[in-house]
């Protein structure tokens, strides 16, 4: 791809759009098997595709249907287009449920249809990671750190100082969209062959990476390879410390709150 100036931006992605349309429409199958890591923002999907990578076995992507793409035309020939760079390494990217129809609604574009989306991916032999956060007090603080922070990733091991004030009714809030976006997914996904990675359990502990990587692996058919990230947690401390105003909030944290896995007790 052409490598051009930040102010040129819009033009590199619609150059990046002509060329995977392009190759999209060519005669022929991708070399190698196209894998998509379906889940929302903040729950991991970074570190996951950073650990897979790490193993050699694919060409990482990141999210080319994110920021500047909203208005992709074909969505599906868009990904197919970019699977066919990847020679014989294995091409990895993941996707967002709202960047199929919220975000694209947003940005004037019709949208597109989560299950559709997923079944013709299916039908052309990609394999689909569902990637899930069950925390929703901590899905929704990750996402307000972040903005804080002005960074969404971590790469060293400084101590976090970043504390929000959190609104309850901005909090509940956002626990309720991120429940409308798990079960938009669910709908998409039913019938569907997947696997799924569970944050809590299979990315949230380090010690579990490897494990995690290898069962996705095994799902894939590909041989075990070790794996590392440079990625760190940014939010391993207690709610106190990250919730400047959380003594007005702890009734509410401490008592069953909804969305809440292991919330008051600092994991995560």
């Amino acid at each position: 791809m052409l490598n051009l100036p930040a102010p040129l931006d819009p033009l590199r992605r619609k150059v990046s759009a002509v060329w995977a349309y392009a190759q999209g429409m060519l005669p022929g199958e991708t070399r190698s098997t196209p894998v998509l890591i379906f889940a929302q923002g903040r729950s991991g999907s970074t570190v996951l595709e950073s650990l897979l990578a790490s193993t050699g076995h694919f060409a990482s992507r990141g999210e080319l249907l994110g920021e500047g793409h909203e208005q992709v035309r074909r969505p599906h020939a868009f990904l197919r287009g970019h699977a066919r760079r990847t020679g014989r390494r294995h091409f990895l990217a993941h996707v967002k449920v709202y960047q199929l129809n919220r975000d694209r609604i947003a940005a004037g574009a019709a949208p597109i249809d989560p299950r559709r989306f997923l079944q013709r991916l299916h039908g052309e032999g990609w394999r689909i990671i569902h990637l899930t956060r069950e925390d929703r007090v901590r899905h929704v603080l990750s996402n307000l750190v972040a903005e804080a922070r002005k960074e969404y990733h971590k790469l060293d091991d400084r101590p976090e100082t970043t504390a929000v004030r959190v609104e309850r009714a901005a909090l509940e809030a956002g626990i309720a969209e991120r429940l409308a976006f798990a079960e938009e997914e669910r709908a998409a996904l039913e019938g569907i062959p997947h696997t799924r990675v569970a944050y809590e359990d299979d990315l949230e502990p380090a010690s579990a990476h490897q494990a995690t990587v290898d069962r996705v692996l095994d799902f894939l058919g590909l041989p075990h390879r070790p794996v590392s990230t440079p990625l760190r947690k940014i939010n391993a401390r207690p709610l106190r410390d990250i919730i400047a105003n959380y003594d007005e909030l702890a009734d509410w944290l401490e008592g069953a709150g909804p969305g809440q896995r292991g919330a008051a007790t600092g994991a995560g």
